[in-house]
């Protein structure tokens, strides 16, 4: 995941309301399942996490091909590789360890306790995914998928600069959703069923690709009321929570899309309060995202004889502090290291 202050876009704002607005999304859903909301309203939180998720996968791709833009062309992929690891992988760790000596998580302490050394470490790789090992908690199902978005970015980034039709990156999504929707639809290997991830990254691709070319701007306080709205008609359309139907990876795919062309269009919103707190949780998401959920463990299962508005109280301050503590600590300064180590290696390949 990818902090929006490094994007050079005029929709700088607008995309610190979009990240602010998954992360809490994500988290809010999970506050929800732990509160014990009626039954019936299970199937369209979940789906409002997954919807978050969704966007992250938008925001991610985009402001990534942003960032490849400033990069310099000579040695990009492997730039970008490094610059990748020191910002995934640190906190991904520091989230796991936690998880493993607190047991504090929201899935099943039995599965975790039963995949042994190698699911651990299939954990710590992000690869949990590949070889079919339970997560340690449940935000990680998308960061495998993230991080092997990683390894075709460079590619796409290189083909969106050489060939620069607008309607280059829609062609792809056609192209990769048919895919998904024939992998999905008819008796096919379940391996197969990723391919309904590649149509969610290259709603960010149509963001790029249209970001400076929109012809109308739309007013930027309907920026803050769009977004929710395309969730909840997102929600509305699903059937049940997977994910990998045939129904729900169109559904899917097509919000993706909606949101990439949408990004464009708005006017960027006003700086405000709103928008700097915007900003704030923007900055501290990947933190808000892999730690929410011991957040949530810690205060519901230990804490039990509160209130429950104190409990939710409580999570959010506490959510809050290991955020911006573990950005301070552990984030920015291996950031800083990733960026260091490859701006050398850029230097070094320029100077031979």
């Amino acid at each position: 995941m990818q902090q929006t202050a490094q994007a050079t876009a005029d929709n700088l704002r607008n995309l610190d309301v979009l990240r602010a607005y998954a992360v809490l999304v994500v988290a809010g859903s999970h506050l929800c399942r732990f509160c014990g909301f009626a039954p019936r309203y299970a199937a369209f939180i979940a789906n409002l996490g997954v919807g978050g998720v969704l966007m992250f996968f938008v925001h991610t791709s985009l402001v990534l091909l942003l960032s490849m833009q400033r990069m310099k062309p000579n040695k990009l992929t492997r730039s970008f590789y490094i610059r990748r690891a020191f910002r995934i992988y640190p906190l991904c760790w520091v989230a796991i360890a936690l998880v493993l000596t607190t047991r504090l998580t929201d899935v099943d302490l039995r599965e975790i306790a039963r995949m042994g050394w190698q699911g651990v470490l299939a954990n710590g790789l992000l690869l949990q995914n590949v070889f079919r090992y339970p997560k340690v908690e449940m935000p990680l199902w998308s960061l495998p998928w993230e991080v092997q978005m990683y390894l075709f970015l460079p590619v796409f980034h290189y083909v969106l600069a050489k060939h620069r039709h607008k309607l280059l990156p829609l062609i792809m999504w056609v192209g990769a959703t048919a895919l998904a929707i024939i992998c999905t639809s008819h008796s096919m290997p379940r391996a197969l069923h990723a391919s309904i991830f590649p149509p969610l990254f290259i709603g960010g691709m149509v963001a790029f690709r249209l970001l400076h070319s929109a012809p109308v701007k739309l007013p930027s306080f309907l920026w803050w009321f769009g977004l929710p709205a395309l969730m909840v008609v997102r929600c509305s359309l699903l059937h049940e929570v997977l994910i990998d139907t045939t129904r729900n990876a169109a559904v899917n795919a097509t919000t993706c899309l909606v949101l990439g062309l949408a990004v464009p269009l708005f006017a960027e919103v006003r700086e405000d309060w709103l928008s700097r707190l915007a900003h704030v949780i923007a900055k501290y998401s990947y933190g808000i995202y892999l730690l929410h959920v011991p957040c949530l463990a810690l205060v519901f299962f230990h804490f039990q004889p509160l209130p429950a508005p104190l409990k939710i109280g409580v999570f959010i301050a506490l959510t809050g502090a290991a955020s911006a503590l573990t950005y301070h600590l552990i984030e920015r300064p291996l950031i800083r290291v990733g960026q260091s180590i490859a701006g050398r290696m850029e230097l070094n390949s320029a100077a031979q």
